[in-house]
């Protein structure tokens, strides 16, 4: 199963700091697991099935982006932070090129990605992480029946793509607007990053269109209230590309009831699509998601830290701190926090001297515990601008009452805006909206819903 750690934060760490130094780097993490509480309170077959998804070794190739304004100070065209990219399928541990590369290299925002690959080949257009101009994207995990559904996941694409060049306001995401050429290797990654930078794209036109519609009608004395809410976020909002990775996860679904395979799978409740997700925009902001839709089993580990970053900067601390005592550190049964109690604690520790920062990753990149939270399923972590962190409960989006949710979150305006302008394809079969049909996914006390907004110190 691959591997992935990610870093946003206020200040820039060097990424020989994330990525090599620490005591349990992803660079170990090719071969070692460190996953501490992941199996605590989890019946046997669910301990069996997570133990078998994490022998693999993530020996199939390595990347790495990190933003910088550099491109931005000798081109006038580009604003803010884009990310530069490395990729290699030389083993990580002994390549000089990288070693070089993360000792001279500090960056306020970094995206680090170890593939296990899922079939061949094994070459660098396949290693994660994805740009998409200003965008990141990384995944761990699988779409379930990739090589059955491949062929309806392009055809999607391109409906999409006649979509975004027919709306005046969409502006792609893709090189000379064209998403299918844009996508080089065979991964499933891609293709689902390219579903989703095309829906993310449509969702921001959308969202203009519908801005300028309460407008019109404000100014013709009508009032915006009349008709419909308005729109109380913008394109570039952590909210937009929310709602893009619903209708991206949402296609996903369609196209494979119509197969019967993943969650739609007959009498086999435990097969579904395994989405632990990462993306950044602008290196600014950030949505990470940890997602399997089956009725049973768990998707992969995937843990936060909101404190980690300060003893990984060695301008205050030369050497890594050597983790805090604790009995069982490494019995992967042993409790540790949830998000929402790392967050209750976090609360009420003082500002950290690295200012507000995030790291996110399939394992600890420390073997500190006290810095870490573990997600529960179907959590999704957004991180905006200007440091607000949103924990998510991405599952009520696709059970019984989402409409609700959609309404609540403005999302349904959004939509109705993209689906009744005339710039939509009404040729193509399968509308943008609330998706049609659910999916079973599980409920019950061992991971309680927990949702909050709060501001990083």
């Amino acid at each position: 199963m691959c591997r992935w750690v990610f870093y946003l934060g206020q200040q820039e760490l060097l990424l020989e700091d994330l990525l090599i130094k620490p005591n349990h780097a992803i660079v170990e993490q090719v071969n070692v697991r460190f996953l501490p509480g992941l199996y605590y309170g989890l019946e046997e077959s669910d301990k069996e099935a997570m133990a078998a998804s994490n022998n693999y070794l993530n020996a199939h190739g390595f990347g790495v982006a990190w933003y910088t304004t550099k491109l931005s100070e000798f081109d006038p065209s580009i604003k803010g932070m884009h990310p530069a990219l490395f990729k290699t399928i030389a083993p990580i541990s002994t390549d000089i090129a990288f070693h070089q590369l993360c000792g001279h290299t500090a960056s306020r925002c970094v995206l680090s990605h170890i593939r296990a690959a899922s079939f061949p080949p094994v070459v660098e257009i396949n290693n994660h992480p994805f740009v998409f101009g200003k965008y990141s994207f990384m995944h761990n995990g699988g779409v379930n029946c990739f090589d059955i559904i491949r062929f309806d996941v392009l055809r999607r694409i391109q409906q999409l793509q006649n979509i975004v060049k027919a709306h005046p306001h969409a502006v792609s995401s893709a090189v000379d607007g064209n998403y299918i050429f844009g996508i080089r290797g065979n991964a499933d990654t891609e293709h689902v990053a390219t579903l989703y930078f095309a829906h993310l794209d449509i969702v921001k036109a959308g969202i203009i269109t519908a801005t300028q519609s309460n407008k019109n009608r404000e100014s013709s004395g009508h009032g915006a209230a009349a008709s419909a809410p308005t729109v109380d976020y913008d394109g570039d909002s952590t909210d937009a590309m929310l709602l893009a990775l619903i209708n991206t996860i949402n296609d996903i679904h369609r196209i494979q009831r119509i197969h019967k395979v993943g969650p739609f799978t007959p009498g086999d409740d435990r097969v579904g699509n395994s989405l632990n997700f990462c993306i950044s925009d602008g290196g600014e902001q950030m949505l990470v998601l940890r997602w399997k839709d089956a009725l049973k089993g768990f998707p992969p580990s995937l843990y936060l830290s909101l404190t980690a970053g300060e003893k990984l900067n060695r301008k205050y601390h030369p050497e890594p701190p050597k983790p805090a005592a604790a009995n069982d550190v490494h019995n992967e049964d042993v409790q540790i926090d949830t998000l929402e109690k790392l967050v209750e604690r976090y609360e009420n520790m003082p500002p950290s001297r690295q200012g507000r920062h995030v790291i996110v990753g399939s394992e600890p990149c420390t073997r500190d515990v006290e810095d870490w939270g573990l997600f529960n399923p179907n959590q999704c972590v957004a991180l905006d601008k200007s440091g607000k962190l949103r924990i998510i409960d991405m599952a009520k989006f696709f059970r019984e009452g989402r409409e609700h949710e959609f309404h609540k979150h403005q999302f349904s305006h959004v939509l109705d805006h993209i689906s009744n302008n005339p710039w939509m394809d009404k040729t193509a079969s399968d509308s943008i909206g609330i998706s049609e049909h659910t999916v079973g996914l599980p409920q019950g006390e061992s991971y309680p819903v927990f949702e909050v907004d709060f501001q990083l110190k």
